[in-house]
C-alpha cells in the first residue's frame, strides 16, 4: 500500500514538473502596449497625407472613416459649415470598429468652424475608447484657441479615452497678405516632425 502511494506521488510530481517546464517554454502573449491605430477622415486630402505619413513612421495600422454625405461644391461647403456650427452628426462608414487590440489611437480630422469634422465627431460618439491613449491630429487653416481644442478633447474623454496629445498642422499660410494653400509635402514634413514626441507620449520605441 505504501509502495502504491509512493508511486502515485512520484507520478504526480513528475507530471507537475513536465507541465511547468512546458509552460515556461510557451511564447508570451503579445501585449497590446505599443500597438497603434490611426483613424482619420479627410475631405481635401491634407489629413490623409499627414495620417499616411504617421502610419509609415510609426508602423501603425490605419483606417479611413468615410462621410457618406456629399461635401463638394459651394452648396456642399455651405451645408457642411452650417452643420458643423450647430454640432450635427453625419452618416459614416464604418460606424463602429473593434479597437480592443490597440493601446494607442490617433484620430485625424480637418477642422471645420472651430470643431472636429462631423465624420470624426460622429465616430467618437458611436465608439468607446476606454483604457486607450488617444492623440488628436488636425489640419486647419488657422490655429485653434485652447477652448476649442478642449471641446474636441472632451468628446474623446466622454467616450472613455485618455487624451495625451493634440496637434495642429496648418493647411494654409499667409503670403503677401493672402492665404494660400500649403503643399502636401509641407504638411507631411510638419507631421513627421511630430513623430518623436508622439512616440514618447505613446511610449513606443522606434
Amino acid at each position: 500500500m505504501k509502495h502504491r502511494l509512493f508511486t502515485c506521488a512520484a507520478v504526480a510530481l513528475a507530471s507537475l514538473c513536465l507541465v511547468c517546464c512546458n509552460a515556461s517554454s510557451l511564447p508570451a502573449e503579445e501585449p497590446a502596449c505599443g500597438k497603434t491605430l490611426i483613424l482619420y477622415y479627410s475631405l481635401t486630402g491634407n489629413t490623409k497625407a499627414g495620417c499616411e505619413a504617421l502610419q509609415k513612421e510609426l508602423g501603425a495600422d490605419i483606417m479611413e472613416i468615410k462621410d457618406l454625405r456629399k461635401r463638394s461644391g459651394k452648396w456642399g461647403f455651405f451645408k457642411t459649415a452650417i452643420g458643423s456650427l450647430v454640432g450635427k452628426h453625419t452618416k459614416i462608414e464604418p460606424e463602429k470598429i473593434e479597437i480592443t487590440g490597440y493601446q494607442n489611437i490617433i484620430l485625424g480630422s480637418p477642422i471645420w468652424t472651430g470643431k472636429l469634422s462631423m465624420a470624426i465627431r460622429t465616430f467618437i460618439d458611436r465608439n468607446r475608447f476606454d483604457g486607450k491613449k488617444v492623440i488628436i491630429y488636425t489640419t486647419t487653416n488657422a490655429f485653434e484657441k485652447e477652448k476649442y481644442k478642449e471641446k474636441g478633447k472632451n468628446l474623446v474623454r466622454k467616450a472613455g479615452g485618455d487624451v495625451v496629445g493634440y496637434y495642429q498642422i496648418l493647411a494654409k499660410e499667409e503670403v503677401d497678405g493672402k492665404k494660400i494653400d500649403r503643399t502636401k509635402e509641407q504638411i507631411v514634413n510638419d507631421t513627421i516632425a511630430l513623430v518623436p514626441e508622439i512616440r514618447r507620449l505613446f511610449s513606443v520605441t522606434p
